[in-house]
């Protein structure tokens, strides 16, 4: 048996390195057709490695480069949300700017009250699987003290701090499973098709809007998708207009 784990442990680690070296293979082409001025091909590339799983914020960096010079703004836009999703960087933020700036006709979002922005902020500090992480750690310090303090008569815990320790988990669990909620069920995107047709609910008014723009998913609706506009406006779109982040 333990041969056995020898073995698939040697397998795993060469089709990773092997697969790592390809994507890191495929990633230098892409760039090098981007210096040599052929976007098309490179955004060709950089989709597939990222259809293919591989993430790395150079890549979607890189990627919204391509598609920015093919003006291809939504996709643009997308790559470059997705980019500053895994690292914060000023190029990225800077580049976004450029991208957003050749958005028609932007939509403005209205500015929520200071509760709301901040109740969003806060579950926003972390992912669902870091709330669960915090959660648990919480969780074991606090079955730790007390068990230390059952076991080692000389230990004082107080029932304050388990209190709060046990307050503190359940705050977590509340943000992971709020974050989880709004990720799954109430998600961004970005429109990546220009002249995108959005329909209002009550199917009196129409717009066309332009690729770029930042929507939140609110349902399915048949052969189309029910979405929310940042000025609040909700509407349905067709599915392939939109790209979740």
């Amino acid at each position: 048996m333990r041969y056995v784990m020898i073995l698939l442990t040697a397998l795993s680690l060469f089709f990773a390195n092997h697969l790592f070296a390809e994507n890191n293979i495929m990633f230098e082409k892409a760039n090098q057709l981007y210096h040599n001025k052929n976007y098309d091909s490179a955004s060709v590339l950089y989709q597939q490695m990222i259809q293919d799983g591989y993430c790395h914020p150079a890549l979607y960096y890189n990627a919204g480069n391509a598609y920015y010079r093919t003006n291809q703004i939504g996709m643009a836009v997308w790559c470059f949300k997705k980019a500053l999703l895994l690292d914060d960087n000023k190029n990225t933020r800077d580049n976004l700017q450029l991208a957003e700036k050749r958005i028609q006709e932007d939509i403005k979002p209205i500015e929520d009250i200071f509760f709301i922005r901040w109740w969003q902020q806060t579950y926003q500090l972390m992912t669902v699987n870091q709330w669960a992480i915090t959660a648990l750690i919480i969780f074991l310090i606090t079955w730790v003290l007390l068990l230390l303090k059952n076991i080692v008569q000389k230990i004082r815990v107080s029932k304050q701090i388990t209190s709060a320790l046990v307050v503190l988990t359940w705050v977590c669990l509340l943000f992971l499973g709020v974050r989880y909620y709004q990720d799954t069920y109430h998600y961004k995107g970005i429109i990546i098709k220009p002249d995108t047709v959005f329909k209002t609910t009550s199917k009196s008014t129409t717009i066309l809007l332009s690729e770029g723009i930042t929507v939140e998913f609110i349902a399915h609706k048949k052969n189309q998708i029910k979405v929310k506009l940042p000025d609040g406006r909700i509407g349905e779109i067709e599915p392939s207009a939109f790209k979740k982040l």
